[in-house]
């Protein structure tokens, strides 16, 4: 994204369309342009500015996560952090490491700063009676600038449902973090026919509390592909994210669906990550256990 103030104005909004179908004013995108500047030339030249600006939105940055998930002690996260600390990383890609809580600020004081750190989990709430729980402001106050949410291990074993993931996307948002927020069908909805009515639930209740999406990055992840060696073909990746970029010009907005990045995550690999990251759909990774090995930089660089 760049600095033009114009490009967050374009991609906040009060929800999906089916909630508050309301068209921005001309004046809500061009904030800074007074009614009369239009008019001249250089009023001229910045309006079509904006236009030109718009146009390049679909020039989404590549975002690769590592997510360790239980994984990891003080020696092995100093080696992992050594590796990435000592790798020519793709400087066009953007990267962030989903640390175990316990060692978040070992890692980022580990890692290289142009890494992203990001929380596994956080609560609803800044604070409170809630054993157990972190909240965003704890994340933040320890380096953290990210927040994984809605993982498939969150929703099948704890239980987590559409609603609370959306509550914890919209609170993590508030408090100044960027969210990953994860959807995906199990290998019974897949087999049903139903990965796109399940994804489309998931993003409907993400929607419903986000308002703006700039910070927020969609990581598609089949369950029946994660952690099992199964991978979803390079097709079939880009068939749902084709969707999900569908979805959200028919229920966000066209802008919103060009600039947000939508992540595949399922057993991604260095031996299929350059085939998935041909897909136009596929903006990036989320990565599991590939990203405890050395062959994660290999991942990062798949665009190379």
């Amino acid at each position: 994204m760049d600095n033009n103030p114009s490009s967050t104005s374009d991609t906040m909004l009060d929800g999906p369309k089916s909630v508050a179908p309301k068209a921005p004013k001309f004046t809500a995108v061009f904030t800074k342009l007074s009614e009369h500047q239009w008019k001249t030339y250089e009023g001229q030249k910045k309006f079509y500015a904006n236009f030109s600006t718009h146009s390049k939105m679909s020039a989404r940055k590549f975002c690769v996560g590592g997510n360790w998930k239980l994984n990891g002690d003080q020696k092995s996260i100093a080696e992992i952090c050594k590796t990435l600390s000592g790798a020519a990383l793709d400087p066009n890609t953007e990267v962030v490491i989903g640390c175990p809580a316990i060692y978040l600020m070992y890692a980022r004081n580990l890692l290289p700063c142009t890494v992203g750190v990001a929380g596994q989990n956080a609560y609803k709430v800044a604070k409170g009676a809630f054993t157990g729980e972190i909240s965003p402001a704890m994340l933040k106050d320890i380096g953290a600038d990210w927040v994984i949410l809605g993982h498939s291990e969150r929703r099948a074993i704890f239980n987590e449902s559409d609603e609370l993931i959306a509550e914890k996307a919209e609170h993590a948002l508030a408090e100044g973090l960027k969210v990953i927020a994860c959807i995906g069908e199990t290998l019974e909805e897949r087999e049903a026919g139903k990965t796109n009515e399940v994804v489309a639930r998931q993003m409907c209740a993400y929607a419903k509390k986000v308002r703006d999406w700039t910070n927020v990055v969609v990581a598609y992840e089949p369950v029946w592909a994660i952690g099992t060696g199964k991978t979803a073909t390079p097709e079939q990746a880009q068939e749902v994210h084709a969707f999900l970029r569908q979805w959200l010009t028919d229920n966000i907005s066209k802008e919103v669906s060009a600039a947000l990045r939508i992540q595949y995550g399922g057993s991604v690999t260095a031996a299929n990550a350059k085939e998935l990251a041909k897909k136009p759909d596929i903006d990036g990774f989320l990565v599991g256990g590939a990203s405890l090995k050395p062959e994660f930089v290999e991942i990062i660089n798949a665009r190379q």
